[in-house]
């Protein structure tokens, strides 16, 4: 049976398969609790309401020097998209 591992606020910090049965404790401040699905390591668990976690921001592609220098046409060009790249 698959168990999610809940800390004192909500957090799920883990999942794992127990049988319910044998002998095993959750961390001190943690609960375990059966699920069927769904309950995703990052995600809350809050008075039985499960919310997924959060999705996180996109990492901004930044170009490489040699990608800058193909753009530019001049000097003071290039120097002008490294100055932005960087702010």
């Amino acid at each position: 049976m698959r168990y999610i591992i809940i800390d004192a606020d909500g957090l799920i910090t883990n999942a794992i398969d127990w049988d319910g049965e044998s002998e095993w404790a959750p961390p001190e401040g943690c609960t375990a609790v059966q699920v069927d699905e769904g309950g995703e390591i990052g995600g809350t668990c809050i008075g039985g309401v499960y919310a997924p976690p959060p999705t996180p921001e996109p990492v901004p592609v930044v170009p490489t020097f040699e990608e800058l220098v193909a753009q530019a046409s001049t000097f003071a060009e290039l120097k002008a998209l490294v100055a932005a790249k960087i702010a």
